[in-house]
């Protein structure tokens, strides 16, 4: 090698070196490793000192090396110039500009990982439990339908803490039987309800309930239960727990033909709980509210509902249940009997 060649590229290196001034550099090697310091003003046109924050004084002979780069700077480079699909390959490209191409590749490349492993990441707080079910309706009663219907159940609980979270709600999609036999698209059948309890003894707690529905099948235009309560949880081995309770409140019932019940009513209410874990991936669940107008004891509804569900895998599940939804006065005195049997297939999360 000349002495001009040389001196050639000490100036180059040395020219580098105020430039990059101490920000940290990626030095690619020919073995495909990557080691990331700050060059060290030690280094020559043969050899490369870096200081690295993990390592010390690093010395890499200059043959070794593949690339150059800034750490923080290339991303600010790569985004003030627009680099072409075919940069790279095209022939006209200058050196300085496939270099930049090179780097936001490579940048490109690290943010879509670091997306992937985000994403993979994600999971609900250790004190979120819940549940998405997907499944079909086979029913008796009235009338004979088919339902499509998705139901989802979140229950927040904190570590530690006396308070105690459940969200819930449903969207129904029915297909029923007329009278004569033919088929029909019914309408709009959903619900949510949201459940805050706060125990202030041992296993008694003060709850207060929400409850919204929307039945038009049944010909209820909406349905608003309010209700506060007290209620107990006995727990007698760890894989079992019963909840019994009670409270009171009012009711906003609204239908589409002329209902003694319609407007605000006086409300009373018995709700029932319970879960058994026979065994770590089976549960089985029980769950009953009643309802009823205390200056109309003929006017009451209840829901009934019990299901056994198999969890696969941590994210998994079936669920098989049984569900019986009766309200005794819908208007005129009419009563409505909705009894179903559920196979859903349940996403945990």
């Amino acid at each position: 090698m000349t002495f001009k060649r040389q001196l050639t590229m000490f100036c180059a290196l040395v020219g580098t070196l105020v430039t990059l001034d101490s920000a940290p550099q990626v030095i690619s090697l020919d073995s495909g490793e990557r080691v990331v310091g700050e060059l060290s003003p030690k280094s020559t046109n043969e050899t490369i000192v870096l200081q690295s924050g993990l390592l010390g004084e690093i010395t890499i002979d200059r043959a070794r090396v593949v690339k150059i780069e800034p750490q923080v700077v290339a991303k600010a480079v790569a985004a003030k110039v627009p680099v072409e699909k075919d940069m790279v390959s095209d022939p006209e490209t200058t050196p300085a500009k496939k270099q930049i191409a090179l780097i936001n590749e490579e940048i490109v490349v690290i943010e879509k990982s670091r997306v992937v492993d985000a994403l993979r990441e994600l999971k609900a707080p250790d004190s979120w439990k819940g549940n998405l079910r997907v499944g079909l309706n086979l029913s008796q009663g009235d009338r004979q339908w088919t339902e499509t219907y998705v139901r989802g159940n979140l229950e927040i609980k904190p570590k530690a803490s006396s308070n105690f979270f459940r969200f819930s709600g449903s969207y129904t999609y029915r297909e029923s039987e007329r009278g004569n036999g033919t088929s029909f698209k019914s309408t709009d059948k959903f619900d949510g309800s949201f459940i805050y309890r706060r125990t202030f003894y041992d296993n008694w707690f003060a709850q207060n309930s929400l409850g919204f529905r929307v039945d038009q099948i049944k010909g209820i235009d909406r349905e608003i239960q309010e209700t506060v309560g007290v209620g107990y949880t006995f727990e007698p081995i760890s894989a079992f727990e019963f909840v019994l309770g009670g409270g009171g409140g009012i009711e906003d019932f609204q239908a589409d033909f002329k209902d003694t019940r319609a407007g605000l009513n006086p409300l009373l209410n018995i709700f029932q709980e319970a879960t058994w874990r026979p065994w770590k991936r089976t549960s089985i669940v029980q769950k009953l509210n009643y309802y009823w107008n205390p200056q109309q004891t003929e006017q009451f509804n209840y829901v009934l509902s019990t299901a056994i569900r198999f969890r696969l895998t941590d994210l998994i599940g079936l669920e098989f249940s049984f569900n019986k939804n009766f309200d005794s006065d819908v208007g005129n005195g009419d009563s409505k009997d909705d009894t179903q049997w559920r196979n859903a297939l349940v996403v945990y999360f």
